[in-house]
């Protein structure tokens, strides 16, 4: 049984524009909790919003729930980046594994597993689920054994009515007359 190779650049295009989608959503990230912690102006206009709040009579329940908010939120941008991190080094590990034969199911888990980590329903992982469904669905054609003794057999035979007509045409004329010399 041989196998003919599938071009998987469908596959590899996919990945590396969820790669790049991924690396955007982690500088964005990184963007948005250096802003955050760096802009006091915007802390300071959500804690005013939350003492005209009439539910928050204490000014410690305030300053204890902007404390909870900025730290909650740079733990869930860090808990993001490293989900999008991981994402994109198992992308690159699909990648690399596309280009070795018959690892194509491989990579498929890998963008998978990929595409979970950058979220499930995300853009990013919407291409990563298809590019694991084209290395699962495309599949190289086999021909059998038999399949190619004949294809071959084939190809012996029309090279040699090639080499019998190339003969019959160099020997059908006469050197005496332009004729041609049909035997019987």
């Amino acid at each position: 049984m041989v196998q003919e190779t599938v071009n998987r650049a469908g596959e590899k295009v996919l990945g590396i524009i969820g790669i790049v989608f991924n690396i955007l959503a982690m500088a964005l990230i990184g963007f948005a909790m250096a802003s955050y912690s760096s802009t006091p102006e915007f802390r300071q206009s959500i804690e005013d919003a939350m003492r005209a709040d009439p539910t928050m009579t204490n000014p410690e329940e305030v300053e204890m729930m902007m404390d909870m908010m900025s730290s909650g939120f740079n733990v869930m941008g860090w808990v993001m980046i490293a989900a999008l991190a991981l994402s994109t080094v198992l992308a690159i590990i699909a990648i690399v594994n596309l280009r070795k034969k018959g690892n194509a199911s491989a990579a498929g888990v890998l963008f998978i597993l990929a595409g979970l980590f950058a979220g499930l329903l995300s853009l990013t992982s919407i291409l990563f689920y298809i590019a694991a469904i084209m290395c699962f669905v495309r599949k190289p054609r086999v021909q059998s054994k038999q399949n190619l003794r004949d294809d071959d057999f084939k190809y012996q035979e029309d090279e040699f009515h090639r080499k019998e007509d190339s003969f019959h045409n160099e020997h059908t004329t006469h050197k005496d007359d332009d004729t041609p010399y049909r035997p019987l």
